[in-house]
């Protein structure tokens, strides 16, 4: 069966075949590359959900890499919420609305940094590799993938605190226990969501990197980057809660 490779673009001119992304033709000089001047939020995340594949391609092709920063700002509060969550916040700061408060103050910030950390580190990895690839590509990729991780926050993450309130930043009761079946299907729902957001982020990944053994090694090491700041996080409330 004849299948159309994605990944190749045919030259009008001399009807030669490069990579997707390539701007000219290594044949003839022609360019061959699409123009996307910017990006229209919604249509770009709908597109993620119809065609994630179709839709990282034009975003890395775009000129524009528009919003950006707010995908950004939005994933900030789902990560400091779930290293929250994670270290049980809850045993030092037994306060929600101080807990929401910062969230909401500490999220922006947290979200800019660490999408520039993780885009970071998978252009400084391709880069290694003898790639040629661009910063703003990287980061537009690593943003707009975290798109499903930004759903969990603005829908299951109110569900979560109307449910569980406090106790949902503590184990001393765990939510769990207290109501087995709502947490469970609100975690639950939120793995997939972050399942949903790493296979986006591997399909950004192929488009640029091309191999499947580099793009595995970026995958990897950009997954760990994000742990590393929860597990140091961890680390220092284990220290701090043996303390007092």
């Amino acid at each position: 069966m004849n299948r159309q490779n994605t990944d190749i673009k045919i030259c009008q001119v001399c009807k030669s075949e490069n990579p997707s992304l390539t701007v000219t033709c290594a044949s003839c000089g022609a360019y061959i590359r699409d123009r996307v001047p910017g990006l229209h939020l919604f249509e770009t995340l709908w597109m993620l959900i119809e065609s994630p594949h179709s839709a990282m391609q034009r975003i890395i092709l775009a000129q524009q890499k528009n919003y950006v920063f707010l995908l950004q700002i939005m994933f900030g509060f789902a990560y400091v919420a779930f290293i929250f969550w994670y270290v049980h916040i809850g045993l030092v700061i037994d306060n929600l609305q101080i807990l929401l408060f910062l969230i909401l103050v500490t999220g922006p910030i947290t979200g800019i940094i660490v999408v520039m950390a993780l885009s970071l580190v998978a252009f400084l990895a391709l880069r290694v590799q003898k790639m040629s690839v661009k910063h703003r590509d990287i980061n537009a990729i690593v943003s707009y993938a975290s798109f499903p991780i930004i759903l969990s926050i603005v829908f299951i993450f109110p569900v979560e605190v109307g449910i569980f309130g406090m106790y949902l930043f503590t184990n001393e009761p765990s939510p769990f226990s207290i109501n087995p079946l709502a947490y469970s299907l609100v975690i639950g729902l939120d793995v997939l969501l972050v399942i949903w957001s790493l296979v986006i982020l591997f399909i950004g990944l192929r488009i640029i990197s091309g191999s499947i053994i580099r793009l595995l090694i970026i995958w990897i090491l950009v997954i760990v980057s994000a742990l590393l700041p929860v597990i140091a996080v961890y680390s220092f409330i284990t220290i701090y809660y043996g303390l007092i």
